[in-house]
């Protein structure tokens, strides 16, 4: 059965429903069984008339006024603990952000994650809002399941990240001492009417511990191994294919600059001759040892990697973005070598009419070729972003 709310967050008191907006999700306390442990539920109230339907979460989640998508398909969700690291493509149970999804239509899914950290590449511990970047790597984990899942997509196939994108409403809620649960109502679009070919994009509206946060999208394919080796080293010089060298580092910039506490997590750095040039451009530092950034094997810089660059470079350039992180639109279209120098570039982005802040366009550069390019933008205002 279910019994009264607790007070936390934004919540209600004891004894009271959240008075939030038909469609919104609600945290309530269920009893299992006579005489053993109750936990927290997340309740679906959809719009007047409709069933609710119950979302089972952990007991560190809190009661918070948000709102919903007006119509969400029934689903039960568990977040009591990980998915099998194989499910999303990693070596660590640790860097596992998804705990369950269930399929509500053709194309249309209802996908659960628990954040046990509160800033992608480590835990913090600070009172501060919770890493959008933990988002966009749900998102991503999210792709690989649902193909392998869903789809039918063989798990010998290697997947290609083409572009992804955030927008958020306000700052992602801080973890304050307790995982965070979150709820994906995601749509799966073909991007392409080639039947020998697997390309979607995910459409998600983001839901953090009960409040609507905003939508994340991400478009990707699924390659068979002969495909992807051919599509992969394409232009590639003979006998370089899957080089293990590295690229010598360069010296980091101070970790405090880019918003980080220890140099391994630094990607920028200075020029090895130590001639920097201007405030907007610096060297790509990679760390293979990395246990986030480099969880398994590659041929290629990985593409989160490449993101975090981004994140830093948006952080200390001139223009930087300040505040929070709130949008973020990037493509990816080339494969980084692991074993040659990557340039990053960063100006100011083109602002549309009434832009409080008109954000950071970064690019990453390789001989040439351009890997990866976004736009960031911040809660900040001010000449600084």
């Amino acid at each position: 059965m279910f019994c009264s709310l607790r007070r936390g967050g934004h919540g209600a008191a004891s004894g009271d429903h959240c008075n939030i907006p038909s469609g919104g999700y609600i945290f309530v306390r269920q009893t299992v069984d006579q005489g053993k442990p109750t936990r927290l539920c997340a309740r679906f109230r959809p719009a007047e008339g409709n069933h609710m339907h119950d979302t089972v979460a952990p007991a560190t989640a809190r009661c918070q006024r948000g709102t919903a998508p007006r119509s969400v398909p029934e689903a039960r969700l568990s977040f009591t603990g990980p998915l099998p690291r194989t499910a999303v493509h990693k070596a660590a149970d640790a860097e596992v952000l998804l705990t369950d999804a269930r399929r509500t239509g053709e194309d249309r899914f209802m996908i659960a994650a628990l954040w046990r950290r509160d800033h992608f590449l480590r835990h913090r511990g600070a009172d501060a809002p919770s890493d959008p970047f933990l988002l966009v790597e749900s998102v991503r984990q999210s792709s690989i399941l649902l193909s392998h899942r869903f789809y039918g997509i063989p798990e010998d196939h290697h997947f290609v990240l083409c572009g992804l994108d955030f927008d958020l409403e306000h700052p992602l809620p801080p973890q304050g001492g307790s995982p965070l649960p979150v709820l994906l109502d995601a749509v799966c679009v073909p991007t392409t009417g080639n039947p020998r070919r697997f390309g979607r994009r995910l459409e998600t509206t983001v839901h953090v511990a009960g409040l609507r946060v905003g939508r994340a999208g991400l478009h990707w394919e699924a390659m068979a191994p002969k495909s992807y080796q051919r599509v992969r080293f394409r232009g590639v010089p003979t006998g370089s294919e899957g080089s293990t060298s590295e690229v010598p580092q360069v010296t980091p910039l101070p970790p405090t600059w880019v918003g980080h506490c220890h140099d391994r997590d630094v990607l920028l750095g200075r020029e090895p001759d130590g001639v920097q040039g201007p405030d907007t451009s610096w060297r790509l530092r990679m760390n293979r040892d990395h246990p986030v950034l480099f969880d398994h094997q590659s041929d290629h810089i990985p593409g989160m990697l490449l993101l975090e660059a981004f994140r830093q470079a948006a952080l200390t350039g001139a223009p930087r973005v300040t505040g929070p992180f709130l949008r973020l639109s990037a493509t990816f279209t080339s494969f980084g070598e692991l074993d040659r120098p990557v340039t990053l570039h960063a100006r100011a982005a083109a602002g549309e009419a009434g832009d409080e802040c008109r954000g950071v366009d970064v690019m990453a550069l390789q001989e040439g070729r351009v890997l990866a390019s976004a736009v960031v933008r911040g809660a900040g205002r001010g000449a600084t972003c």
